[in-house]
């Protein structure tokens, strides 16, 4: 469509800006606080669509209120440790595979209570204690000091342990291992990380940043209260692994609670919670991972470019359909790949930044856009899309000031081999103009504009009878009607030979007028017929031209007279109107011609018909109608015989 080179230009400056703009805005959310809303719900809403099983069989312990009342202890004061020798005793006995004290045995208190348990300790023989670390909350960082366990404990256990920490402060949501970069700095291990190496697995020393994947929002275990536990049915912890631990401490309202994390499905859970969520990760190796930085930026750039640009070229409630679809594809395909990748992105900057920024450009811009489309044809205003396409233009049914509908064809630079096509094309538009308005057969042309600046020209001209006379109140699309579309819809593609007759007479009337002007029209082809007023008129005048020796072979094939013969001349006008006549008398091709059905031979009147389509389209020149006037006078004298009466059959 011609219409298009320069509306793209308008287009391409408003997708460029759109592009930069989204491109833009999604690394700012990316790369500054000001994003850390979005990167941190990417994170979080993954766990909203599905969470990974596990078979592992994991029990916590809880030292809750219950167990501190009911076997009178106090959170002011250590837990006492014959409990622990009597639990880790019965873990023991029940053969439990690991047992985890998410409890920090400091310093020696009661000496008979502190020998049982290391006793007992020994007893199991697969438990992990707790260590603390003072410092930076980022090992690797900065220099970092680990308190390990009382020395009688720590050997008791076999010099297992790690260090109970979580990345998160207290009372915000934990999303990462601590350390963030495992396996840390030297021999600084967490918890989590030291029962999984005790358990059996292997890791690779590699510093790595590992993301804590959640097994849902009530966690991948059993939980069970100390005190029950003391007194649970013997076997239940057969094969099992045990963490040990206290639940967070409840206190004044509008105070702090101590020890207690959010999780990204909104609920509060204690410490051991979040260690025992990491110990999961490890022991199955599904913890999540981020690509690396430069991979973000770039595909942020990407998706910005691409959403920021395409969503440019829709109409407002296409581009916010568009934009749904875009958000629930990327939602779709980042919440799969962490799924099955063990990867998370943050998506929500594409889909909660990127994407409305677009869509909001698309809409501010799409009001400058339309206008650029009205002012691109002064006076005029186009209607939908193109009903009309040919080699170097589209046409466009269009309004002019008084609101009467028109055609308007444009004509673009850019769609020639040279430019000396171009303005041949013209040319022909500003020699047949001038005579449009002359005879009633040709197709008048109202208007001619020129835009040297952006490569392009167009004309408007009387619009043809619609195909559809109801089309406008039907809501639907205007369709010229022309010959093409009229045979079509008629009984074998063809129309009756006094119809044709009729119809061909009316065309060499006006043709005739314009070979009598030094003028040719080089392509008549039934699609180049239109109705105008029930009248059928010669459009599609982009191709006329004064008569001479050095014309281009333009038309189309078929319709052309053998390449033998010079082009651009008045007995290869009359050839194609003879092609014309075959082919809306017979309904078959213009490459089938001299084809004929014996049901059409049999009519008098189609083999009156005939006899003139077949000296028009003679081979030679020289056996053709020297003139139009001279087909249109064999033409009426048909038509005077098929009105005086039966032909007598030829």
């Amino acid at each position: 469509m011609k219409n298009e080179f320069d509306i793209n230009k308008v287009f391409a400056k408003s997708a460029l800006i759109g592009a930069a703009g989204a491109a833009f805005c999604g690394l700012l959310l990316w790369g500054t606080p000001l994003g850390r809303p979005w990167v941190n719900s990417s994170y979080d809403f993954l766990f909203r669509f599905g969470v990974h099983s596990v078979t592992n069989r994991l029990v916590l312990v809880l030292m809750d209120e219950d167990s501190y009342e009911l076997l009178g202890q106090s959170r002011d004061t250590v837990w006492d440790r014959a409990l622990h020798a009597r639990l880790l005793n019965k873990l023991a006995d029940d053969q439990s595979s690991l047992v985890v004290f998410d409890v920090f045995f400091k310093s020696p208190k009661d000496p008979g209570a502190d020998r049982a348990l290391a006793d007992a300790m020994r007893r199991h023989g697969h438990v992990v204690l707790m260590a603390d670390v003072t410092g930076p909350s980022h090992p690797g960082m900065e220099v970092a000091d680990v308190i390990t366990p009382q020395a009688e404990f720590l050997e008791a256990g076999g010099n297992a342990f790690g260090v109970g920490h979580a990345d998160a402060q207290t009372g915000q949501t934990a999303r990462r291992h601590w350390p963030f970069y495992s396996p840390g700095e030297g021999n600084i291990h967490s918890l989590p990380w030291a029962a999984a190496e005790r358990l059996g697995a292997q890791f690779d020393r590699t510093a790595e940043q590992q993301w804590l994947r959640y097994y849902g929002e009530n966690g991948a275990w059993k939980t069970i209260s100390y005190r029950l536990a003391l007194s649970n049915a013997p076997g239940f912890f057969h094969g099992k692994v045990v963490f040990i631990g206290n639940t967070p401490k409840k206190t004044d309202p509008g105070l702090p609670e101590q020890d207690k994390f959010l999780t990204p499905y909104g609920n509060a859970v204690g410490g051991m919670e979040i260690m025992a969520t990491t110990f999961l990760n490890l022991i199955n190796g599904d913890w999540l991972r981020r690509p690396p930085a430069w991979v973000e930026a770039i595909l942020l750039a990407i998706t910005g470019g691409l959403i920021g640009g395409g969503l440019c070229q829709f109409r407002p409630l296409a581009a916010g359909l568009a934009a749904a679809a875009i958000c629930l594809t990327v939602t779709l395909a980042f919440v799969s790949w962490s799924y099955f990748s063990n990867y998370w992105f943050p998506w929500l900057v594409i889909a909660g930044g990127q994407v409305p920024c677009a869509l909001a450009w698309a809409w501010v811009s799409r009001p400058r856009q339309s206008a650029v489309l009205i002012e691109r044809f002064p006076g005029y205003a186009t209607v939908g899309e193109p009903f009309g396409k040919g080699s170097y233009g589209k046409v466009w049914l269009a309004r002019d000031a008084t609101g009467q509908f028109r055609a308007l064809k444009e004509i673009e630079l850019s769609k020639f081999e040279n430019k000396d096509a171009y303005e041949r094309e013209f040319r022909g538009i500003k020699s047949y103009k001038p005579v449009s308005d002359q005879h009633l057969g040709l197709l008048h042309i109202d208007h001619v504009n020129r835009n040297d600046e952006q490569g392009y020209f167009y004309y408007v001209m009387e619009l043809g009878d619609p195909l559809d006379p109801d089309w406008e109140q039907k809501g639907g699309r205007y369709l010229p009607r022309d010959l093409a579309r009229l045979c079509s819809l008629s009984g074998g593609n063809r129309l009756s030979a006094p119809e044709c007759i009729r119809i061909g007479i009316a065309l060499l009337e006006p043709l005739d007028f314009l070979h009598q002007r030094g003028l040719v029209h080089r392509d008549i082809k039934p699609s180049n017929i239109v109705f105008v007023n029930d009248r059928p008129k010669l459009a599609d005048v982009g191709l006329v031209r004064k008569t001479s020796k050095d014309s281009t072979w333009v038309g189309t094939e078929f319709y052309m007279p053998p390449v033998s013969e010079p082009p651009g001349t008045v007995s290869a006008d009359i050839y194609a109107m003879g092609k014309v006549l075959y082919v809306s008398s017979t309904g078959k091709s213009p490459d089938s011609f001299a084809e004929l059905s014996t049901s059409l031979v049999a009519k008098p009147e189609f083999m009156r018909l005939n006899q003139i389509i077949c000296k028009a389209c003679q081979p030679s020149a020289a056996e053709r109608y020297p003139s139009a006037a001279d087909m249109l006078a064999a033409l009426r004298e048909a038509q005077a015989q098929l009105d005086a009466g039966p032909t007598r059959r030829m």
